[in-house]
């Protein structure tokens, strides 16, 4: 079963160009959301972001730099939320001198609906802050959206 879609935004105080990065550039990636990752941003190219030993594995599906990506979505080794299982897509809208970030996760099984909505709200969080120039404490995800 299909759950809705998980639809939420935030406003940073940065140009759709610099956020866009911490998306695309595997270095500001991490800096807010996992551990490590190996990204190819450009259509088909991969998306792998690692949690210790877990790993979110996807595609880049559509680059449209600095205004929209889609991501194909799920974890390595799942067999309820495999590789390309569910899309991520972020749009970036210039507003009042920074940005509103849109996410619009769908696909995800109804089950996986509240760690996904308490994951997004986590790490959209840390993002605000590390965009717009500042820091957080090193990744450790609250173990409520780590899967079992």
């Amino acid at each position: 079963m299909v759950a809705e879609e998980f639809r939420d935004s935030i406003h940073i105080e940065a140009e759709p160009t610099v956020v866009f990065d911490y998306f695309t550039v595997p270095e500001a990636l991490v800096r807010w959301i996992g551990d490590d990752a190996i990204l190819d941003p450009r259509p088909g190219g991969q998306f792998t972001l690692f949690f210790g030993d877990r790993a979110v594995e996807g595609r880049y599906v559509e680059i449209d730099r600095p205004r929209r990506l889609v991501i194909s979505w799920g974890r390595g080794g799942s067999k309820t939320l495999p590789p390309e299982a569910s899309t991520l897509e972020v749009t970036l809208t210039p507003e009042a001198g920074g940005t509103r970030v849109a996410i619009v996760h769908s696909g995800l099984p109804a089950f996986e609906t509240r760690r996904h909505t308490l994951g997004w709200r986590h790490y959209l969080g840390r993002l605000t802050i590390v965009a717009a120039g500042g820091t957080v404490e090193p990744h450790r995800a609250p173990p409520e959206i780590m899967p079992p």
